[in-house]
C-alpha cells in the first residue's frame, strides 16, 4: 500500500504550482500537466520532503523514468521528461538542490517521422474549406472554425473560449482572453475569417444568454475543445481526406507549413503561432523543400586511384 503524500511533499507541488502560474506565465492546462507529470514523478522517485532531492542522482533518475516508460508513448515520454527537467531547474533555484541535476534527467528517443507536422496541401485545404456548405446552420459554423484554424492559427481551445465581445468588428481584430503561454493577445482578423463569423452569426448562432461565438444548437450551449476538433475530423472524412493526428491542430500545422513554403521566415511563422520561443517553430523548416535542396551537398563521388 502506498504512502499517502507528505505535508512537506505537498508544500513542494503547491511552491512549484505557483512558479509556474505567477512566474513562468503559462495556462492552466499547462500547469496542469506539468504537476500532472512532476507529481508521478515524485512519487516515483518516493521524494517526500525538499532533502530527499539532493539523492536524485543520474542512475536514479534514469530508473524513475524507465519505469514509467511502460505507461507512456515516447512522444508523451518526452513530455514527461521536459517536466522533469524544468522542476529540478526550479529546485536548484529555490535552494532544494546544489547540482544541475536537469542535466541527469534522459533525451527520449522517438521515430523521427512522428515529429515531422502533418499539414494538407493547398489542394486539400481548398477542398476541406469548400465541402462546408454555408447555406446551413452546421455548415456555416464548421467553415467559420475551419477559417479561424487555417487561418489565423488558433489553437481548438482559443476558439472555443471565443465570446462575442473578443472580436472588435471596428479595428478587424481578435481578442484571446488567455493563450497557451498564460498572456492575453491581440490578432488581426482577416476579411475572409471575419466574414465567415459573420455570417455564422446572423444564420447558423442560435438566439441564446450564452456569450460564446460558437455554439452547439440543440441545446444551445457552448463548444469546448475536443467538439471544435470534431469539426474538422468530421470535415476531412466527407473529403476523403485521410491522414494521421487528424484534428483542429492538423490546421494551424497547415498554415504554418504554408508559411514557409511561401518564403516566411521561421521568427515570423512563431510570432504568427504566438510560440514563446522560436525553437518551437523549427520543426517546420522540414517542409521547406527548396531551401533544403539549395544547402543539401552533393554525394562525394568515388575516386579512382
Amino acid at each position: 500500500m502506498k504512502k499517502p503524500p507528505s505535508k512537506s511533499h505537498q508544500k513542494i507541488l503547491h511552491a512549484y504550482e505557483r512558479h509556474l502560474a505567477q512566474v513562468r506565465g503559462l495556462s492552466p492546462t499547462t500547469c496542469r500537466h506539468r504537476l500532472r507529470d512532476v507529481r508521478h514523478f515524485l512519487q516515483a522517485a518516493r521524494v517526500r520532503r525538499t532533502r530527499d532531492l539532493a539523492q536524485l542522482g543520474p542512475a536514479r533518475l534514469v530508473r524513475c523514468l524507465a519505469a514509467q516508460s511502460a505507461h507512456y508513448q515516447p512522444g508523451s515520454l518526452r513530455n514527461v521528461a521536459s517536466s522533469v527537467r524544468d522542476f529540478l531547474r526550479f529546485a536548484r533555484q529555490q535552494g532544494w538542490t546544489s547540482g544541475a541535476q536537469e542535466l541527469g534527467v534522459p533525451k527520449i528517443a522517438s521515430r523521427g517521422p512522428n515529429d515531422l507536422p502533418v499539414y494538407l496541401s493547398v489542394q486539400q485545404l481548398e477542398s476541406l474549406l469548400a465541402g462546408w456548405d454555408r447555406s446551413t446552420p452546421e455548415g456555416a459554423r464548421a467553415l467559420a472554425i475551419g477559417l479561424c484554424l487555417a487561418k489565423v492559427g488558433l489553437r481548438s481551445g482559443e476558439v472555443a473560449a471565443l465570446v462575442l465581445e473578443d472580436i472588435n468588428w471596428r479595428q478587424a481584430s481578435v481578442r484571446l482572453r488567455q493563450s497557451k503561454s498564460g498572456q492575453p493577445a491581440q490578432l488581426p482578423l482577416l476579411a475572409e475569417v471575419g466574414q465567415a463569423i459573420a455570417h455564422y452569426l446572423r444564420v447558423g448562432r442560435p438566439r441564446c444568454a450564452h456569450r460564446q461565438v460558437f455554439l452547439f444548437c440543440q441545446p444551445a450551449r457552448p463548444m469546448g475543445a475536443q467538439a471544435v476538433s470534431a469539426v474538422v475530423r468530421r470535415g476531412l472524412r466527407r473529403c476523403g481526406i485521410e491522414l494521421r493526428r487528424a484534428g483542429a491542430h492538423l490546421l494551424r500545422h497547415t498554415l504554418a507549413s504554408h508559411l514557409v513554403q511561401n518564403g516566411a521566415s521561421l521568427k515570423e511563422v512563431a510570432d504568427v503561432l504566438r510560440h514563446r520561443e522560436l525553437n518551437s517553430a523549427s520543426v517546420y523548416a522540414h517542409v521547406d523543400l527548396t531551401s533544403l535542396r539549395s544547402v543539401a551537398q552533393p554525394w562525394p563521388q568515388e575516386v579512382s586511384l
